[in-house]
């Protein structure tokens, strides 16, 4: 499904082949790691007999990975690291990480300047302008949309002698947020530099259907629950504002649900522009309000059904997709933010969910437990295996008809089998997941 090729200099060499001959470069293994606001790494195993082992240099090797059925370019950029081993077995190879085109952002450094009065835009082209400067024609950049803007759109920054990409992160996307996206049209290399990428899809990443396995991380530690705000320093001394003589004599505010649930959890916030008492107290409580949040983080693994036509889209990075396990009260549109590729197994994906927050009160509810719906569950699993297997059924039936054919049909006939073996293995997981819910559900039954 993906074919893997580097280039040096004017020579393509194609070492990874979708091929069914069996003299075709393979990899051992492959792996594509994609993120948001990162340099991107493709990473894979190769053996001395493949055609392309000794044509793997740091730095100057190109390497693209094609996904053959959708023809996507997957993966493009560089070798960073080929390293040279041997096996317990006597067995020499080479583990090879690559970087996308984001790295060449790594081979130019900013020069020293001050600048006022700039826009978002005109500040990102000049660093990009001084990276073309300093770096080959490949690795150039033209600045392409800009969608991100600070409140006056007019900016007042230093630059230093740090590596271009460190450059864009400081002064930019940590400060006013946006997010990086390569974009090629006519030919032409574009930095985008938008508020958001990506897009809310309504395929479902859902427990009987495509989802295999989910990890949910909550985080309560930067709760507060009692908030002490103060104000500027007060003449002639080190103390500063409180708010009792507006909060009947009491200098904190409370979180009064989050002391239920966590008990005292003390913090002060300082503001250093603030003189008016009532204005103190309502900024503390603002505070509190918004930031006083628990986050979630998310690992998902899910079935890519669209590896063989059971879903219309696949999953990417800077999509929402609906993800919904009843088992854990999840039942929410959730952004991938990572996403990894196992080229030898692209039917399964494992994903990474950006953090959420959620309120006290949510955080609450979503603890109580809801068994009833495991009955609901399994019923999907059964109906979802039931398509897989008529699926199935359908595939064997067109290789044996294949079979029956001319050789000319080779090709065709492999393609059709490696659907069948795709569509098994994601059977045989559901299969796996309903048994699980069938002890799920005998131990709910036990403890009810």
């Amino acid at each position: 499904m993906y074919q893997v090729t580097i280039k040096n200099e004017n020579e393509e060499v194609i070492i990874n082949s979708i091929s069914t001959d069996i003299e075709s470069p393979r990899l051992i293994s492959g792996s594509i790691n994609h993120g948001i606001n990162t340099i991107d790494n493709f990473t894979f195993k190769i053996a001395t007999n493949n055609i392309g082992y000794n044509k793997l240099n740091a730095l100057t090797t190109l390497v693209e990975v094609l996904n053959i059925k959708n023809n996507n370019l997957e993966f493009k950029g560089r070798v960073l690291l080929p390293v040279e081993s041997m096996d317990s077995n006597g067995i020499f190879l080479k583990n090879v990480t690559c970087e996308s085109e984001l790295g060449y952002l790594m081979d130019s450094s900013t020069v020293y300047g001050e600048y006022h009065n700039i826009s978002v835009r005109d500040f990102l082209k000049v660093i990009i302008d001084n990276h073309n400067s300093q770096v080959d024609e490949e690795k150039k950049f033209e600045i392409g949309n800009v969608t991100v803007v600070d409140n006056n759109d007019s900016l007042y920054r230093y630059l230093g002698y740090v590596k271009t990409f460190e450059a864009i992160k400081d002064k930019l996307i940590d400060r006013l947020g946006g997010e990086l996206q390569i974009r090629y049209e006519n030919g032409i290399r574009y930095l985008d530099y938008l508020e958001s990428i990506g897009e809310v899809k309504s395929t479902e990443i859902r427990l009987a259907k495509n989802l295999q396995s989910i990890e949910l991380e909550k985080d309560p530690t930067s709760i507060i629950s009692r908030l002490l705000p103060l104000g500027n320093k007060l003449e002639d001394s080190e103390e500063r504002l409180t708010i009792e003589s507006v909060n009947n004599g009491n200098k904190y505010i409370e979180d009064i649900e989050a002391i239920e649930e966590f008990g005292v959890i003390v913090d002060s916030v300082t503001w250093d522009d603030v003189t008016q008492v009532s204005n103190l107290l309502k900024k503390g409580q603002e505070y509190l309000k918004e930031n006083n949040r628990i986050k979630k983080k998310y690992k998902v693994t899910a079935l890519d059904l669209s590896t063989i036509g059971l879903d219309f889209d696949s999953f990417e990075v800077g999509n929402s997709y609906p993800v919904i396990n009843p088992l854990m009260n999840i039942n929410e549109n959730l952004r991938i933010i990572e996403k990894t590729i196992d080229i030898y197994n692209p039917q399964s994906s494992t994903l990474g969910i950006g953090d959420k927050l959620e309120d006290i009160k949510d955080y609450q509810l979503n603890n109580i437990a809801t068994a009833k719906e495991v009955k609901t569950v399994k019923e999907t699993v059964q109906t979802t295996v039931s398509a897989l297997n008529s699926v199935s059924v359908e595939l064997n039936n067109t290789v044996e008809i294949l079979n029956n054919t001319n050789e000319n049909m080779g090709n065709l006939n492999e393609v059709v089998k490696a659907n069948v073996d795709a569509t098994n293995a994601i059977a045989n997981t559901l299969i796996s997941i309903n048994n699980k819910l069938d002890k799920l559900t005998r131990r709910i039954n036990m403890e009810v």
